[in-house]
């Protein structure tokens, strides 16, 4: 296999690592929070050690066979209109943050309803994929060994200010950090950590903690409000919210236990899916035309069917992703559907490959960040399928649209 698509490759493994991995290491510890929280107290262990070494060996499969179809070159757009195109992206972006700063709080997802919050909003989250999409060609870019030119630089400086300003969950102060990375520390995208001098190494393990610290505060506030967070009450519901954090942060670890185990007694989701497709997308089309046919208590989603499946307590409206091991199991057509979902990773990482040179450079951090950019087409592959849906546009951009950018020429500017 291609050295740099094998690199792709390993992005992804570092994803499923990161992915699944906290789950499985705070289990034995937090067990009864997580039997409380999901619908599953069997063998945690053996289930996923099975799904996941066969979802892993099929995906590098699927890697393999896609790296002996050659890569197949399109005609680049004009650099100086696609330029121009990202800066009136990131100046809308820019534009429609404000208004959510000045109308909204962080807490938007919990307590606000995207389509009660006005076309401004839906625009702005409709946009959000588009701006991670575009962050992480400028990775790539830096990745070949390239220097960001000033102007790329001031656009990434507009989107670390409107991301902050659009702040409204724990995974963004992460894109947060990533763009610092990237405008003033692109060395460590390249650099091994053993390769960085005392200096640089010292801001690392200082900050990652700091990081994690800040993103697990800033979800936990959304959720419970920051007033109450930071007073003794707030404090001491922090202290012991262990059995519900570790729980929240291994949906799709046990989204693929669970539609695992119903699978293997014969219980498939493929008709559900396709109905449920069938009914948003035409509920979807009767909200853009304005039909009176419009109903907007209906929520027949992938995401609400594996919630109503793995969870153990139901809001009325919530949906929680599977997972890109659990998908396979959702996907129509099973068993073969364990053959389509690694198909379409090995495909989004093809796209990343095809701006890559053969003297890219990989780094731990990088491995990371590379699949961070694009997390949603993992989270719930499917929803690509709901057309409308920010991450159908981010499909569209990686796969498709991201071929006609000549990043070489685009970010050195």
């Amino acid at each position: 296999m291609d050295k740099i698509y094998l690199n792709c490759f390993f992005c992804f493994l570092f994803f499923l690592i990161a992915t699944y991995l906290p789950g499985l290491l705070f289990y034995p510890f937090f067990r009864e929070g997580f039997s409380a929280y999901f619908n599953y107290n069997e063998g945690l262990y053996s289930y996923f050690f099975i799904v996941t070494s066969v979802f892993i060996l099929v995906t590098f499969l699927s890697f393999y066979l896609l790296d002996k179809i050659p890569l197949v070159r399109t005609r680049y757009l004009d650099s100086t209109l696609v330029y121009y195109a990202i800066f009136f992206i990131v100046i809308l972006y820019f534009i429609l943050s404000i208004n959510f700063a000045v109308n909204f709080t962080s807490s938007f997802r919990h307590k606000n309803r995207l389509a009660d919050a006005g076309p401004l909003v839906g625009i702005l989250f409709m946009m959000k994929p588009i701006v991670y999409f575009i962050v992480s060609l400028a990775v790539i870019h830096i990745l070949n060994g390239n220097i960001l030119g000033r102007n790329s630089k001031i656009l990434l400086f507009l989107i670390l200010i409107s991301t902050i300003m659009f702040l409204n969950s724990s995974m963004q102060f992460i894109f947060i950090i990533l763009v610092a990375i990237v405008l003033w520390a692109p060395k460590l995208l390249i650099v091994n950590f053993k390769e960085l001098n005392f200096k640089a190494l010292f801001l690392v393990i200082v900050l990652a903690p700091l990081v994690c610290i800040s993103v697990i505060f800033i979800g936990i506030g959304n959720k419970v409000g920051y007033d109450y967070l930071l007073s003794n009450e707030g404090l001491s519901f922090l202290m012991g919210f262990g059995d519900l954090l570790f729980p929240r942060m291994s949906t799709s670890l046990f989204s693929s236990v669970v539609i695992f185990e119903k699978a293997i007694n014969g219980t498939f989701f493929g008709n559900d899916v396709i109905n449920g497709i069938e009914a948003t997308l035409a509920n979807r089309f009767a909200l853009i035309f304005s039909s009176g046919s419009f109903d907007s208590g209906l929520i027949d989603t992938v995401n609400r069917l594996n919630y109503l499946e793995v969870f153990s307590n139901h809001a009325e409206r919530a949906g929680a992703s599977p997972g890109i091991i659990a998908s396979s199991f959702f996907t129509p057509l099973f068993p073969f559907s364990l053959f389509i979902i690694p198909l379409y990773v090995a495909f989004i990482f093809r796209s990343f490959r095809y701006h890559m040179s053969q003297q890219a450079k990989f780094s731990l951090l990088s491995f990371l960040i590379l699949p961070y950019l694009v997390m949603s087409l993992f989270e719930s592959p499917l929803n690509i399928l709901y057309i409308f849906d920010p991450i159908a546009i981010l499909f569209i951009c990686v796969c498709f649209l991201g071929r006609l950018i000549n990043t070489s020429i685009v970010f050195k500017r």
